[in-house]
């Protein structure tokens, strides 16, 4: 099993990942999660409102990754145990990196408003990453199992 697993992997890693087409459906930079945050983050006066829109947008791309996740599984459902595992390690080692750092950082020189907004726009951008990734692999996977070669199912996850 964990054969086959690997030779999965490397078969996906091997193949071009994220065409064209779910490039521009899913997840361009013009997305509509990406256009509200950057309308969103013109609007904020206030610290307290800046930090709200990211803690909102941490969460939008979160719900969107594990989305993409069980996309993923529902099409190779005999790796769900192994999938959940590697998402819990990965998920594991960004709170151990971002411990790290915030160990290491002195607030009175960089400011806590600094560390917490950088912290926080690059969690949202971890985990936009790791739904472009999910859907890559489901769209892979998908393309080399299914008889024609088209997508038929472009939607954003909902």
């Amino acid at each position: 099993m964990k054969k086959l697993f690997l030779i999965l992997l490397v078969l996906i890693i091997s193949i071009p990942c994220f065409s064209q087409v779910i490039n521009k459906d899913y997840f361009p930079k013009n997305n509509e999660i990406d256009k509200q945050y950057e309308i969103d983050m013109q609007t904020w006066v206030t610290n307290y409102e800046w930090q709200s829109i990211i803690g909102k947008y941490v969460s939008i791309w979160e719900k969107q990754m594990y989305l993409e996740m069980e996309r993923l599984i529902s099409i190779i459902p005999e790796f769900e145990e192994e999938i959940r595992q590697n998402q819990k390690k990965w998920e594991e080692t960004l709170k151990q990196d971002f411990k790290l750092i915030a160990e290491n950082v002195d607030f009175n020189k960089i400011g806590r408003e600094v560390y917490i907004g950088e912290y926080c726009a690059e969690r949202i951008e971890l985990y936009r990453n790791k739904a472009m990734y999910y859907l890559c692999l489901y769209y892979t996977i998908k393309d080399q199992i299914s008889e024609n070669t088209l997508y038929t199912d472009i939607k954003l996850a909902k």
